[in-house]
């Protein structure tokens, strides 16, 4: 019995063996489906509401995002400060410290090209003396408003210019046309063609210069009208040579037109000598109107009433035309020639452009010279009149 134990080995207990094997496999199954449910979760991209600071916060952080990108690529723009109404619209301010470097139209599109993939749309509300607004919307609801402030540049007080056109904004633009060149050559004469800014000479034909003083005007750069005779109301002309009426044969009218430009060789346009009453005629203008197009000319209504029908049927025959907006000295005095420019020059602020005739004399002259470079100074762009031709 002493060395019963080491005859006898001892017996393993099957059930506890299965038993450890099953705990094993449920451990195991355990942490699988433990790991599965995790990695479904973080991989399940289950839309949310959200809440309204996380809306929010999410419009702050495209608002932030957007005042860095303007800035970055408009130097001259700092934010200036961020509100935000009960009503959840917000307000961004910047200040513009050089107007000449950015323009509305260069901030539309960065606006347009950065927001309109989060399904914004752009709108330009506001383009003032002062500042340029912005809506940023989405169908008819407004976000956000994006105000651009920039300190409009007050007149020198050397001005010569009244102060509501002594500087201006949005480039107005003026056509300022001379009339009755080709009479004589003399010092008035070339003052005119001394005159830097630009401006458009009309030369009345079958005068004793009219032709030198075309190809002087041309030489200078300084482009050409054939200043068309028409007859008043009353029937009545200074140029009987010339002059159209609706007495006279198609042909006749024909041969005039022809004759003018013989004269006047090197013109770009025509526009009409008195024709108060030759411009109130269909048939003349129409007549005219056909020989400019097929001179390739344009034609200026020189409006001496306001019955003309000149630029109408110019219009009609596809011919490029447009008309006087001011006479600039039907009275010959210095003060009130300035008084007409000026009104010339608030016209172009107000509608856009604008086109002025005066006649060449030693008044109109010196009133040019002395305000045309101050009008370009103060931001209006002196052009020539076929700019103005549509």
């Amino acid at each position: 019995m002493r060395y019963q134990y080491y005859k006898d080995r001892l017996k393993s207990n099957p059930r506890a063996g299965n038993f450890v094997k099953l705990f094993l496999i449920t451990l195991l199954l355990i942490v699988v489906i433990v790991w599965i449910v995790m990695w479904n979760r973080a991989n399940t991209y289950e839309p949310e509401l959200m809440s309204e600071q996380a809306f929010y916060e999410g419009y702050f952080t495209l608002n932030t995002r957007m005042d860095q990108t303007l800035t970055r690529r408009f130097p001259s723009l700092e934010f200036v400060e961020g509100r935000l109404s009960d009503d959840g619209l917000g307000t961004r301010v910047f200040e513009l410290s050089d107007q000449k470097k950015v323009r509305p139209s260069d901030i539309k599109k960065l606006l347009e090209s950065t927001l309109g993939g989060f399904g914004f749309q752009v709108h330009q509300t506001a383009d003032a003396d002062d500042y340029w607004e912005f809506q940023i919307g989405s169908d008819s609801t407004v976000w956000s408003v994006y105000r651009f402030e920039y300190s409009a540049e007050k007149a020198s007080p050397t001005s010569i210019l009244p102060a509501d056109i002594a500087k201006v904004t949005k480039r107005p633009t003026i056509a300022i046309i001379i009339d009755d060149f080709g009479y004589s050559m003399n010092e008035t004469i070339n003052g005119f063609i001394s005159i830097k800014e630009p401006f458009t000479a009309a030369v009345i034909p079958g005068r004793a210069y009219s032709t030198q003083v075309d190809e002087r005007l041309n030489n200078r750069n300084i482009p050409t009208l054939i200043h068309m005779p028409m007859v008043t109301v009353t029937n009545s002309t200074s140029e009987p040579d010339f002059a159209l009426s609706e007495d006279l044969s198609d042909g006749e009218i024909v041969r005039r037109l022809k004759k003018a430009r013989k004269d006047v060789p090197r013109a770009v346009g025509m526009n009409n000598h008195q024709g108060s009453g030759g411009s109130q005629s269909r048939k003349v203008m129409t007549a005219v109107a056909d020989f400019l197009a097929e001179e390739k000319m344009f034609f200026i209504d020189s409006r001496t009433i306001a019955a003309s029908v000149g630029e109408s049927v110019a219009r009609e025959r596809n011919v490029p035309t447009n008309s006087r907006d001011v006479f600039l000295d039907d009275v010959d005095d210095p003060e009130v020639i300035a008084d007409e420019l000026f009104r010339l020059a608030r016209l172009a602020k107000e509608q856009g452009a604008s086109i002025g005739i005066g006649h060449c004399r030693p008044n109109t002259l010196k009133t040019l010279k002395k305000y045309l470079p101050a009008l370009t100074e103060a931001g209006f762009d002196l052009v020539q009149v076929s700019k103005l031709t549509k």
